[in-house]
């Protein structure tokens, strides 16, 4: 539904400039509990805003608090009309967040379910949609059958049985049947409290378990999952707590490196994304109304007018931003590996494929102009399908815009990952070691700690979580060498000299997992500047060997590519340093205009470095 202000906007005369929208903020808050479709969206916008003046929404302000304007777009080969507003809970001319939703004529929305609010629509049902999603990516969807991992089968297994079965088990190793075991995979937060009796496995419980428990003595989340693994008629169920001993270091490093192909082969993966602990119910009460599609027929004066579906452009990405789940670092590559996933978001029922991205409001396919992710499902198929090393794969990784592809798509995985949580920050290396072990297969490189062997140069350009005003603390224990992201904690980004060599030491024989040292052997032009932190926040560089009588931070610098790698000295040996940031500069505002001449800046005397090639260029190692 829509409020009086909304509906004014599609009546009278249909123009393209900006008009006011709500000029109250306590009319939008308002309107958004009055379920106004528009409204509770732009609410949720402004509520994010920091207010200005406190306690004085009440007054009206200069400027309205939302104002709108349309356009016109071509997508997916029709034309739709795209209604984008900006919100400002403080009324101001300029600035505010803006929100963009999209009209979508109902002659080309068949992919709508306009009555998914209606009071027949249970969780059961939502489930039976699950269903056929399944069958019809199982039958019809051919990049989908094409998983390289299908048939794999786990170390371990449980097995759920049939729906009117009441109990489950424990299987060991029942690769050993010799049979392809369909299974399902899930995905959970665990929570902070500790795990019924029987949703551990460990050496006490294992007999017990391997006996036969019943699904009641289960905590809610896996009863939902082993619920919803039965209604798409998968009899096996793969999750970490029931399926790698808790209790033993030694099986934990047996089956972490085979995450790839537990996730890569199952049918697909269930998320308990609305779950934020074991305890918690992955189908709570719902409101219906709030997912159900908003239907709209205008009576413009002036334009032709039609039966439109308006949409949030944004409704996937905000579903998401809050679940639980979503912070949880090991579920980044859960996610990334599985061929399907089926979300459980206590909202609706959201749906991945390699070629249908679906929920309960829209079955048969999101609708278009949607803000493209930060995995494209179609580069993840490319880069897993890679990784078999075919002939076929050797081919597409040649061309360089697929592989430019796929490299920004580690980038951004990075970046999303970097900024999830970790019970143990030791796992950082680890929990993303699934799927960097098909990134090393499908870009036919070699894995570095994070980064990537032909292009270390510019991997080294990662920027760290702190502001610029202060030097990131290293955690303790050490985890990863000082040029590797995964050195540090908190949301990472990854934007001339050579690569000489790149050496890491591994706590186990997996070379994706835990590192205990690491060196980078580089060479190239090296002279020495000073850093001083500068009064009114920031840092005064300088190169050419006029410091001030007190001094600064004394560091080594070796230009890039176009921007400066600095590290001050690391320990007494000559030449060896750690990385503490990157230096962005234009040339010019160092006095050079090529980097040619930095190779002629004057050195301080303490400058070092380990040796020199025969073309002059200084060899440094960083730790």
């Amino acid at each position: 539904m829509l409020c009086t202000t909304c509906r004014q906007i599609f009546s009278g005369f249909f123009s393209q400039r900006t008009s006011a929208h709500h000029i109250y903020l306590q009319k939008l808050e308002q309107a958004a509990l009055d379920n106004c479709y528009i409204c509770q969206v732009l609410w949720r916008t402004a509520s994010d805003q920091p207010p200005r003046l406190s306690g004085k929404f009440e007054n009206p302000k200069s400027k309205p608090i939302s104002k709108y304007c349309f356009s016109r777009k071509s997508a997916d080969g029709s034309e739709i009309l795209e209604l984008e507003f900006v919100v400002d809970r403080n009324g101001v001319e300029d600035g505010g967040s803006c929100v963009v939703f999209c009209l979508q004529s109902m002659n080309d929305a068949d992919s709508i379910d306009v009555n998914v609010s209606s009071s027949a629509h249970t969780w059961e049902s939502s489930v039976q949609n699950a269903s056929k999603w399944l069958s019809e990516c199982l039958d019809g969807h051919d990049r989908c059958r094409m998983s390289p991992l299908s048939g794999y089968t786990p170390t371990r297994l449980i097995q759920i049985g049939s729906p009117s079965a009441d109990k489950i088990r424990l299987l060991l190793h029942p690769s050993e049947q010799g049979i392809v075991l369909r299974y399902a995979t899930l995905s959970h937060c665990w929570g902070a409290s500790q795990a019924s009796e029987f949703s551990s496995l460990t050496s006490a419980s294992r007999d017990v378990l391997e006996e036969g428990v019943s699904i009641s003595d289960l905590d809610p989340v896996f009863q939902d999952a082993i619920y919803t693994a039965r209604s798409l008629g998968l009899h096996f169920l793969w999750m970490d707590s029931l399926c790698i001993f808790q209790d033993s270091i030694a099986d934990w490093h047996k089956e972490a490196p085979l995450m790839s192909h537990v996730y890569g082969g199952a049918v697909l993966n269930i998320a308990a994304s609305v779950a934020e602990k074991n305890e918690a119910s992955c189908f709570p009460e719902r409101d219906l109304s709030l997912i159900q599609p908003c239907v709209i027929e205008p009576s413009w004066d002036n334009f032709e007018n039609d039966v439109y579906n308006i949409y949030y452009t944004g409704f996937w990405d905000d579903t998401f931003e809050s679940l639980p789940l979503m912070e949880r670092a090991w579920v980044t590559q859960e996610l990334l590996l599985a061929p399907r996933v089926l979300h459980l978001t206590g909202s609706q029922l959201f749906w991945e494929c390699y070629e249908l991205n679906a929920c309960e409001a829209y079955p048969g396919g999101l609708p278009p102009n949607l803000p493209e992710r930060w995995m494209m499902r179609d580069t993840l198929w490319t880069i897993l399908h890679s990784a078999r090393r075919g002939p076929e794969s050797r081919v597409m990784t040649a061309v360089p815009e697929i592989r430019d592809a796929m490299r920004e798509s580690w980038a951004n995985i990075v970046e999303v990952y970097t900024a999830c949580q970790l019970t143990y920050q030791s796992d950082k290396l680890m929990a993303l070691s699934g799927f960097s072990r098909v990134m090393e297969r499908a870009l036919h490189d070699k894995y570095c700690a994070g980064l990537w062997r032909s292009t270390l140069i510019t991997d080294l350009f990662w920027l760290g979580p702190c502001n610029g005003l202060e030097l990131c603390p290293r955690p303790s224990p050490y985890r990863a060498p000082s040029w590797s992201w995964a050195s540090l904690d908190g949301r990472v980004s990854l934007p001339s000299a050579y690569n000489e060599h790149c050496e890491v030491q591994t706590a186990t024989q997996d070379p994706f997992g835990a590192v205990t040292g690491g060196l980078l052997r580089l060479s190239g032009s090296l002279t020495t500047i000073e850093l001083r932190s500068r009064t009114d926040g920031g840092w005064l560089v300088f190169f050419d060997g006029t410091w001030w009588k007190d001094g600064g931070d004394q560091l080594h610098c070796l230009p890039l590519y176009l921007d400066t790698h600095q590290s001050p000295e690391w320990n007494k040996t000559s030449g060896q340093f750690r990385r503490v940031g990157v230096l962005n500069a234009f040339s010019k505002a160092l006095g050079m205009d090529v980097w040619t001449k930095f190779e002629d800046q004057k050195k301080a005397s303490w400058f070092e470095y380990e040796s020199m090639s025969k073309d002059g260029r200084y060899e440094i190692s960083i730790l």
